[in-house]
């Protein structure tokens, strides 16, 4: 008889997954020169990525980097040796790791135009309060498309860091950001409020738990979700320390409830108009394609085609064509409607026909790459951009029914269809079709 003896450590999912680099926290390193400890860290975690064939996802976190460690890290990253890890990190977790200054600026390097990152988690590091570096760590997060940021129990952040951070903050690809625990005070409320009232904030996703942001801090963000924003759908700002000027428990719990209420209103509100604005402008793609688009027919185009003659759509007055568009897109603003419009038009934005022989290879057990045909020669395809999966996931290797009911397909599916949404403005309900609408009632 056999007996197996189990670990009474949990494994974490992530061990399972080939395409993750992951670091469990050596209790060893603490008694180790922090030097020292920084320069081993960096040097295991890079030869780690060494051994993988394709790496999506680094967590770091708790590894005793330092700055030292992770500026080696990212200089290996940003090498022709690292370039390929560089080109398919998706996810980056850098939890507990003492980065400070030296730190954020190599993480910024890593960020500036880079197009594949998508989560990053800066959590319970010191970083800096430095109005520079945060400029310049703002700027880079700008060029990229990072999706989701995390600084949670960060306390040496504080209200200068929000102050520096929030106003530089102008990427329209960010949807989630968790400034929890990071010591913010009522001073930090301002910045906070310019941030989410103006177009720049495009978060679905805003957490600003166990903060001293005080009962009247928190009902002026809440306002200004209300009255200015149409993008966020969850807004956390629980667990508040309270205030001498915020009254007895009573009259705190009924000016919460009362911006509690509010908040829900708004994030409902915000919510329905996405999804209405997303089904909208999918649908308006559609119909953008069929009527703008001319399909070939064998003979060169003239160099100034004849719409007339395309569909007798054209021969009808401007202002009565923006109306059926108006009836056809009812959640969209003429500014959102012409911007599909530009983007239909344009040939290039078409899905690709792959002519003559298509060769599917693997390029590991867990990867695929889909690779064409040109001439007599094969061009190897990029893979398809992913996100917040494992690498088995990473391409899907369904067929038939399966293909439809695959979970990793339809998540890069939503992803290309968000990249898309946005790119045309239409992530959000545009504020401007109100006006658009008034001015249009007015002239009737």
């Amino acid at each position: 008889m056999r007996l197996k003896f189990t670990s009474s450590k949990p494994r974490h999912p992530y061990d399972e997954d080939p395409a993750t680099v992951r670091s469990a926290g050596n209790s060893r390193m603490k008694s180790v020169n922090a030097k020292l400890a920084s320069n081993i860290s960096a040097k295991t975690i890079i030869s780690s990525i060494r051994r993988r064939d394709v790496v999506h996802r680094l967590d770091i976190g708790n590894s005793h980097l330092g700055d030292e460690g992770c500026v080696q890290l990212f200089n290996y990253l940003s090498s022709k040796a690292g370039q390929e890890c560089r080109d398919n990190v998706t996810e980056l977790y850098l939890t507990k790791n003492d980065i400070g200054a030296k730190g954020l600026l190599a993480v910024a390097k890593f960020l500036h135009g880079n197009e594949v990152i998508r989560e990053l988690c800066l959590s319970g590091n010191p970083l800096t309060t430095d109005r520079d570096i945060i400029t310049k760590f703002a700027a880079a997060l700008n060029t990229s498309r990072l999706c989701t940021l995390q600084l949670i129990h960060s306390g040496t952040l504080s209200d200068s860091f929000i102050c520096a951070f929030l106003p530089m903050l102008t990427t329209p690809y960010l949807r989630h950001l968790d400034l929890s625990a990071i010591g913010m005070t009522r001073a930090a409320v301002p910045a906070i409020v310019d941030y989410v009232s103006s177009p720049r904030c495009r978060l679905e996703r805003l957490q600003c738990n166990a903060n001293s942001l005080t009962l009247p801090g928190a009902r002026s963000i809440i306002d200004a979700i209300d009255t200015s924003n149409y993008s966020l759908w969850k807004a956390n700002l629980d667990d508040l320390h309270s205030d001498e000027s915020d009254g007895n428990g009573d009259r705190r719990m009924l000016a919460w409830q009362d911006g509690w209420r509010i908040l829900n209103g708004a994030s409902r509100r915000n919510l329905q108009a996405k999804l209405q604005t997303r089904d909208d402008a999918l649908a308006f793609l559609r119909y953008s394609r069929a009527l703008f688009l001319r399909s070939g027919s064998g003979r060169r185009a003239s160099a100034k085609p004849r719409l007339a003659g395309i569909s007798p759509f054209f021969d009808l007055p401007t202002e009565l064509q923006q109306e059926i568009f108006g009836f056809v897109a009812p959640g969209l603003s003429h500014r959102q409607r012409m911007s599909i419009v530009a983007f239909a038009v344009d040939k290039h934005t078409l899905p690709r026909l792959r002519k003559g022989l298509v060769a599917v290879q693997r390029r590991t057990r867990f990867a695929r790459l889909c690779t064409r045909v040109t001439g007599s020669s094969f061009v190897e395809g990029p893979p398809f951009e992913g996100s917040w999966r494992p690498c088995s996931w990473w391409e899907c290797e369904c067929t038939g029914e399966a293909r439809r009911e695959c979970r990793a397909l339809r998540r890069w599916r939503r992803e290309m269809r968000d990249l898309w949404l946005t790119q045309v403005g239409c992530d959000v309900w545009d504020p401007g079709f109100m006006a658009d609408g008034y001015r249009r009632t007015e002239s009737m």
